[in-house]
């Protein structure tokens, strides 16, 4: 779904039929005085229960058809619309809980809509409390829709502004090597993959996993890089120095087993290990240091992203991005995927392609 609001006679209508392309047929339009008598992109929602109430609303005669939408790609005039709702939940506490909750109704099952909405909100606040109540009303339920739109632009003059825009970001683990299968810190050596993290990839590839994308980033290893190739074989891997992989210092190339063994590296891994992983590995970096590193290479890429961004990077990349970034807060480790797998993320960014939150989809298992 997607949301164009502005002030009245500010050019909308015209800016959404010539970005989008839509003939006038396309777009429903809705007044103050009259209510269309089909609202193909208005699902219908009854019986809504809001604080022990009943309360029904609007009766579209939508069916449940493969185009629920009947060829409406846009909804115009959607302040008229609450209008007409709110007199349907009077006896509401509060009416814009219901009347949003019915237009997400409709916009999942219409998940292309286009809603352009007046901005009612400025201006001299009026005498009558029943026009107050309908200005709040509207600003809470465009509040709400803002939040799960793809994209939300403001018109004024006819000129767009972007408040909002949406695009995905699949972090996936680069696959397995030789270290890996021994459970080794495998950080800045340059390891190229194994046989059998080849042929996991391939498996993964051929089922399905990954997700189509129009650009790839990667770590400058060549693992990454190998991994890139294998996945997105049609599109030529970005390098970007700082989603390398954490440097383990003088753990490298060492596992559990090895590390405990070893006389002069035990009792400073043993302190790593009792500390929860927030020392710094010796002569090398601290968790925290390559959070930072990868999580401000990401925030500065994201301005430039479009559609699906493919980063093939590495397991402390991944963790460093989504415990910096992601919505809900989780721990460094939470986010730990094996060789080959990951996370497909919507990413929602402001208007000049600053982070306003990102979010997991799924995860690439």
């Amino acid at each position: 779904m997607r949301l164009v609001i502005g002030g009245s006679w500010q050019g909308k209508r015209e800016h959404v039929k010539r970005k989008y392309g839509l003939a006038d047929a396309e777009i429903l339009q809705v007044t103050a005085q009259t209510l269309p008598e089909v609202l193909p992109s208005i699902g219908s929602l009854h019986n809504m229960e809001n604080g022990g109430q009943n309360i029904s609303l609007h009766n579209s005669t939508m069916s449940d058809t493969e185009n629920p939408c009947g060829g409406i790609r846009c909804v115009s005039g959607l302040h008229h619309y609450i209008r007409h709702l709110m007199a349907s939940v009077q006896n509401a506490e509060e009416p814009a809980v219901p009347i949003l909750e019915h237009i997400r109704a409709f916009s999942r099952r219409c998940p292309d809509i286009i809603l352009i909405c007046d901005e009612v909100g400025g201006g001299i606040v009026p005498v009558e409390r029943a026009e107050r109540d309908y200005r709040e009303c509207v600003g809470r339920v465009l509040c709400g829709l803002a939040e799960e739109a793809e994209s939300v632009e403001r018109v004024y003059c006819g000129i767009a502004q972007t408040i909002k825009r949406t695009v995905y970001v699949a972090l996936i683990r680069h696959g397995a090597t030789e270290s890996n299968r021994y459970r080794r810190y495998l950080g800045l050596t340059d390891e190229s993959l194994s046989g059998e993290g080849i042929d996991a990839l391939q498996a993964r590839l051929a089922a399905g996993l990954y997700p189509p994308a129009s650009r790839v980033l990667t770590s400058p290893l060549g693992r990454c890089r190998q991994t890139a190739r294998i996945l997105y074989p049609d599109i030529a891997e970005e390098v970007v120095p700082e989603l390398r992989e954490t440097d383990f210092g003088l753990f490298e190339g060492k596992n559990y087993g090895e590390l405990e063994a070893d006389e002069k590296l035990r009792d400073s891994y043993r302190a790593w290990v009792d500390s929860g992983g927030s020392l710094p590995f010796p002569e090398g970096e601290s968790l925290a240091q390559s959070t930072e590193r990868c999580s401000r290479a990401f925030l500065r890429l994201l301005p430039e992203m479009e559609g699906t961004t493919a980063l093939i990077v590495h397991g402390g990349t991944i963790m460093g991005i989504l415990s910096a970034c992601a919505e809900p807060r989780r721990a460094y480790y939470d986010y730990w995927r094996e060789n080959g797998a990951g996370y497909l993320c919507r990413v929602e960014l402001t208007g000049d392609g600053g982070l306003y939150r990102m979010k997991i989809e799924r995860e690439l298992a």
